[in-house]
Formats: C-alpha cells, sequence, structure tokens
C-alpha cells in the first residue's frame, strides 16, 4: 500500500476568508441581520435600534460582527433579573441580535 503524504497549506487557507469575495459576501449577510434586528428591535428612545450596524473592519480571522453602540445592549439581549412586585420580570431577554441571525441563516 502507498502512503499519500498530504500538506496543508494554513495560509493559503486562512487567505480564504479574508479574500474580498468572501469579506462581500459576509457583509451583506450581516447587512441583513443588522436589518432584521433594527426591525424587530425593542423601542424607548430609538438609540438601541440606531445603534446597530455592521462593523466595518473585519477581524484577523476574517469574521464580520454586527455590533450596537450604546453600553446597555447586554441588558436588551439577555435581560436582568429585576423584577416588580409581582415577580415578574421588568427587563426580560429579547435576543434582538440572536434571532436576527437565526432568521436570517446565519450561526451564533
Amino acid at each position: 500500500m502507498a502512503l499519500t503524504d498530504i500538506q496543508i497549506d494554513e495560509e493559503a487557507i486562512q487567505s480564504l476568508a479574508t479574500g474580498h469575495e468572501v469579506q462581500a459576501d459576509l457583509k451583506d449577510r450581516m447587512g441583513r441581520v443588522a436589518e432584521l434586528a433594527r426591525q424587530t428591535a425593542p423601542v424607548d428612545t430609538g438609540a438601541y435600534r440606531a445603534s446597530i450596524h455592521v462593523n466595518p473592519d473585519h477581524d484577523t480571522d476574517g469574521s464580520v460582527h454586527v455590533d450596537t453602540g450604546v453600553q446597555y445592549a447586554i441588558y436588551i439581549e439577555y435581560g436582568t433579573r429585576q423584577t416588580d412586585r409581582t415577580g415578574r420580570l421588568i427587563h426580560p431577554a429579547r435576543h434582538t441580535l440572536g434571532n436576527a441571525l437565526d432568521a436570517a441563516g446565519g450561526d451564533h
């Protein structure tokens, strides 16, 4: 039986994720995620909804992120344990970004 020597070019594989075509596709997909998140975001002042955007710079691994510019976004996404006198959550989890990613066919 003959043995085959396979060598993997890690740099070539990495360059696929950061290449122009893949980055354009990722930014387009994340644009759809951001739009869905804005459409479904809870609105009090509108600051949270207005702050949802695609981060224009990709990470060194090629990943593209949808971000928000408000410090309290984590509480909207995951809620808090704060309850009223009846025990009902005052700030329930909304999962705005996670649901938008799921609806757009992404993976988180």
